[in-house]
């Protein structure tokens, strides 16, 4: 079963520093920052389910420019150039001045549906907990329909003592990501900008 693992990547960070951060201040832990190594957290949630192979990974973030924020600019670039190195696909939206990103769930929702039309995927696994995704779903499912095939969508988010909520994106099979699983997908890698 071919499967595309589509990654929010501000999203996934946002919602486990949620999850597990709230009252910790020191050791920092590794929620605090994004810790998460897209290509083992991508291929534990496709092997939790027997049959299926990762085709793709696509990672989508925006990146603060670096003017207001130069630290989390070189950051995400270092983090961004290396996935690409990897093979992976990589969206580069812009954060603007209060924190809000800019065409990245537009990309991913688009990306998404146009992927069910050239059938590259029997599974979709978005990983996000952002409702804005339910068109999205909803128009793949649609388009699978008319080409007599049923696609698997799940959501898979951070849950913790501290999440907001449980609840994944409507029409899709929900993935709770817990702490052990999550701190067993970590990356070791520094991409942290070099001090000048």
């Amino acid at each position: 079963m071919d499967t595309i693992v589509f990654i929010d990547g501000q999203n996934l960070y946002h919602l486990a520093k949620d999850a597990w951060l709230s009252g910790v201040t020191y050791p920092t832990p590794p929620h605090a920052w994004p810790s998460y190594d897209v290509e083992k957290i991508a291929n534990a949630l496709v092997t939790r389910q027997p049959g299926r192979t990762s085709t793709e990974i696509r990672f989508y973030t925006g990146v603060p420019n670096r003017p207001e924020h130069p630290y989390w600019h070189d950051f995400w670039l270092n983090k961004l150039r290396y996935l690409a190195r990897r093979g992976i696909y990589v969206y580069q939206g812009k954060v603007n001045r209060g924190g809000q990103e800019k065409g990245v769930d537009v990309s991913l929702a688009l990306d998404l549906v146009q992927a069910a039309h050239e059938r590259r995927y029997d599974a979709a696994i978005i990983v996000s907990q952002d409702s804005d995704f339910t068109p999205a779903v909803s128009l793949a499912k649609q388009i699978a329909a008319s080409q007599n095939r049923t696609l698997a969508f799940e959501s898979a988010f951070p849950v913790g003592p501290g999440s907001a909520s449980r609840r994944g994106i409507h029409g899709t099979a929900w993935v709770r990501i817990d702490q052990a699983m999550y701190d067993a997908c970590l990356d070791p890698r520094d991409y942290r900008p070099a001090r000048r």
